[in-house]
């Protein structure tokens, strides 16, 4: 429906900004980190997501990145989560603090977030770890692929995947890298 929204802030509110945009004023919620970095009279350019809860009016949330409107729309699809514990989530953790939570199931850390208790927590965590992991990037997924055609098991090229930096190498460098660390070193010449 509203894909992305850009405009001059006219207004800071403490959940919000209104903004702009062809002569409307419109009125957006956004993660804390953002209302901080966020000035009046400035330009913004938001990816928006419109929210239309069982009672009461729409509500539209701005995101810097669609990465984090994304991560957005997987929180609100889990049970209990709704779009204002979403954006509580968000304006405490980025999305690799969460993955670090998620990872070491930190349900002690994830609970200081208001709206979330423990039991929730764990439940969140408990979701996230399973759709987090279906998240891999596109390269990461091709390379697991790749590996498991060649016979090696997913929790292992996952394993190592985690612990090697492949964003600098080409695609056949690290297929090469992955193979000898999964070989345990049997292939290097």
């Amino acid at each position: 429906m509203i894909d992305f929204i850009r405009g001059r802030v006219v207004f800071k509110y403490p959940d919000g900004i209104g903004v702009e945009c062809g002569g409307i004023g419109v009125k957006i919620s956004v993660p804390l980190p953002l209302l901080t970095k966020i000035h009046q009279e400035e330009e913004v350019f938001l990816f928006i997501k419109l929210i239309f809860p069982p009672e009461g009016t729409p509500v539209l949330y701005g995101f810097e990145t669609e990465e984090e409107r994304k991560l957005f729309e997987l929180l609100t699809r889990i049970p209990k989560i709704g779009s204002r514990t979403a954006l509580n989530i968000l304006s405490h953790f980025s999305k690799q603090e969460l993955i670090k939570i998620v990872e070491t199931k930190d349900a002690k850390t994830l609970a200081t977030v208001p709206g979330l208790g423990k039991k929730l927590s764990e439940r969140l965590i408990f979701e996230l770890s399973s759709k987090l992991k279906l998240e891999e990037n596109e390269r990461e997924r091709e390379l697991i692929e790749i590996l498991e055609n060649l016979g090696y098991a997913r929790k292992e090229i996952v394993k190592i995947l985690s612990q090697i930096d492949i964003e600098n190498l080409s695609f056949e460098e690290a297929i090469k890298k992955l193979t000898l660390l999964l070989s345990g070193g049997k292939f290097e010449g």
